[in-house]
């Protein structure tokens, strides 16, 4: 009994510290990429940086996992909650033998694509295809060197180290973003950025790799194993997963090709700003994320406890919900501004993108425990048929409308895709399969935060009228306005007792720093 306090315990604290260390790089990312983004455009050019964004979307698309990262977080957490010691050794050995025939798969498909690259990006000018050429081999380097040890944060994950993974993440993000400036400074320019990802990201799987072998019990691994059970059992749950990878970075991976092939670099860069800023909003609302894997597959593996999930759902979408409510009334508010201050006129199309973006989020990213269900309970087929909706009608929409609407029509066409595919589909996922009472979570997640929300904007907009202060100076004013509003407003008018509780008990915990650091 008291090894099972301990280990709900250190599995608390793990969750605990790894949402604040979750945070804490999450913002340092936002940080460094406003600060550092519009720095590094105005160094390389935008079109050197419309290149920049193509090279690395076209590596991202063809490095999927088909799907075996999850799956290792899935089974570990599995085996581990079962105490099946051999079954995790015999599991490790297929997967990193699979991972090897994989990479010589993707091998073939990016050499496939360098020799098309002319053919494929019409629109790019002979210049821009040779620099294009020469970042891509770059890139593509690191992608096949790095792609074998992607099951690393898996082991990470399913042992509940959750703290030095989000450590690494931050660290490397410190680590790339403070070389790429003293390259640029040095005047490598374009090639020294890509450069510069490959070797921060090596030294991120080399520390990873120290760290697991420390500890060696989490990486017991019987090379010789050749399961064919296991082997199919693996498939079986890969890949659908796979799918839902393919599926999602389908999207964001693909359009700049398809900017790149009818509207040219300089739509391919404003595309790239607006799904960075998306990429923030994502990355602030989804840092619990994976977090509670270990903890919904014990529900559902003890109990098939689906009540408690929909409870948990119903807490963690909350608190997703407060945090996109603020950033989504901001910048629907006053993200015009924040876009012309920070990159110039040339991408204030860039607004109108990331609204289309993230309005979405208002409900994805408030569900993600129910995805974290689905692949604890081994029902990823039915989050696939959702994305596949999704993934597939947001590219056709986008190849129509891109020609004549450029990035917008690209934004308007993902729009579409996720409300349909993401939010219609999923939703009826959640309610028949899981079976969520959707009625109570939405009456306790959305209706309840919806006026401290919708009162805000209203206060935003009414600021923009009556307060047309212009600079950054005017900006920060306008955003601290906005902001205390909402605080006030969700406290008096949101928050349970639950949630005024977590984050006073986090603003003392703060403030407990900071006096024993005097």
């Amino acid at each position: 009994m008291s090894t099972e306090i301990n280990n709900k315990n250190q599995s608390s604290r793990q969750i605990k510290y790894g949402a604040l260390m979750s945070y804490t790089a999450v913002f340092v990312n936002i940080i460094a990429g406003m600060l550092f983004t519009p720095w590094m455009i105005r160094q390389i050019g935008q079109a050197d940086y419309g290149l920049y964004a193509l090279a690395l979307s076209v590596i991202m698309f063809f490095t999927i996992d088909f799907g075996l990262g999850e799956s290792v977080s899935r089974f570990l957490s599995k085996y581990n909650a079962e105490n099946q010691v051999e079954k995790k050794r015999d599991f490790l050995g297929v997967t990193f033998k699979l991972y090897i025939v994989i990479d010589m798969i993707i091998f073939i498909a990016l050499l496939t694509v360098f020799l098309l690259a002319d053919t494929i990006y019409s629109e790019l000018t002979p210049e821009e295809l040779e620099k294009f050429k020469i970042v891509f081999i770059i890139a593509a380097f690191y992608a096949l060197g790095s792609f074998p040890f992607q099951p690393l944060n898996g082991i990470l994950i399913s042992h509940e180290r959750f703290v030095f993974l989000k450590a690494m993440d931050l660290f490397h993000r410190l680590l790339t973003v403070i070389t790429m400036i003293v390259v640029l400074l040095l005047g490598f320019r374009l090639y020294g950025l890509v450069i510069v990802n490959a070797l921060t990201g090596f030294i991120a799987i080399i520390l990873k790799i120290h760290y697991i072998f420390r500890k060696n019990k989490m990486l017991e691994i019987n090379f010789s194993a050749w399961d064919k059970r296991l082997l199919k059992e693996l498939f079986s749950f890969s890949i659908w997963i796979a799918i839902i990878v393919f599926s999602q970075r389908f999207i964001f991976t693909i359009t700049p090709s398809v900017l790149g092939a009818f509207s040219g670099t300089a739509e391919i860069a404003v595309f790239s700003i607006a799904s960075t800023m998306e990429g923030y909003v994502w990355m602030i609302a989804s840092a619990l994320n994976g977090l509670f894997l270990p903890k919904v597959t014990s529900l559902l593996l003890n109990k098939n406890a689906y009540e408690e999930v929909e409870a948990l759902m119903i807490k963690v979408g909350r608190i997703q919900l407060i945090i996109v409510g603020l950033l989504y009334a901001g910048f629907l508010t006053l993200g015009k501004d924040f876009v012309e201050l920070w990159l110039g006129n040339n991408f204030s199309s860039a607004y109108i993108i990331t609204l289309l973006l993230i309005t979405p989020s208002l409900v994805v990213l408030t569900q993600q425990i129910a995805n974290t269900a689905l692949v604890a309970k081994n029902l990823v087929k039915y989050h696939c048929f959702g994305v596949v909706i999704m993934s597939m009608t947001s590219i056709v929409l986008s190849i129509v409308l891109s020609p004549k609407l450029g990035a917008t029509g690209a934004g308007i066409g993902i729009f579409i895709g996720t409300i349909l595919g993401g939010v219609v589909v999923m939703n009826l996922v959640y309610s028949r399969v899981l079976r969520i009472n959707l009625a109570v979570f939405f009456r306790e997640c959305h209706l309840k935060l919806f006026m401290p929300i919708v009162l805000t904007i209203l206060i935003g907009f009414l600021v923009q009228l009556y307060f047309p202060l212009g600079g950054w100076v005017g900006f920060l004013i306008k955003v601290t306005i906005v902001s205390i509003s909402y605080s006030i407003l969700i406290w008096k008018l949101g928050l349970n007792n639950f949630e005024k509780g977590l984050f006073l008990g986090m603003a003392n915990n703060i403030a407990n720093s900071i006096y024993k650091n005097r």
